[in-house]
């Protein structure tokens, strides 16, 4: 899961999306590599969040982002960032 976000309400965003968000994972074997404010910006959009977590698998990827527990939190990413301006994509790796 590959995540750049541009955050419009932050302590919603942080409070009920990013403090639970990796438990959700974690029960689906997901961990994040990259879960940082700090890039170093070349070209492009600017994010307030660069995101990139991993899973053994897209169709475990795929069972955590179709879960209740992401469904319940989902909302909280939605509803508090721009999602026309960032990004949230699963991209299957190598």
């Amino acid at each position: 899961v590959i995540a750049l976000v541009k955050m419009t309400n932050k302590e919603d965003f942080m409070g009920n999306y990013v403090s639970k968000v990796a438990d959700v994972f974690a029960d689906f074997e997901g961990k994040f590599l990259v879960r940082s404010p700090i890039a170093s910006h070349h070209e492009g959009r600017q994010f307030d969040v660069h995101v990139i977590a991993e899973f053994p698998s897209v169709e475990k990827a795929t069972q955590a982002l179709e879960s209740t527990g992401y469904m319940a939190i989902k909302p909280h990413r939605v509803n508090n960032s721009d999602v026309e301006y960032g990004s949230f994509m699963l991209v299957p790796g190598l």
